[in-house]
């Protein structure tokens, strides 16, 4: 895991970390409108405080 703060809507963002372990430029994220090339929207809010089984 990286150590890069992330506080976005994003399927690699962690408490609070960005989680992407790999990186790769590719036309798709070279035309985002984000400061993040990598940013993926949830589909879903992320599930805070679950509680263990």
């Amino acid at each position: 895991m990286t150590n890069i703060n992330c506080s976005a809507n994003c399927i690699y963002e962690v408490d609070g970390k960005c989680s992407l372990d790999h990186i790769s430029i590719t036309q798709s994220v070279l035309n985002q409108e984000t400061q993040c090339a990598y940013y993926t929207p949830r589909k879903t809010p992320p599930e805070k405080n679950k509680p263990a089984k």
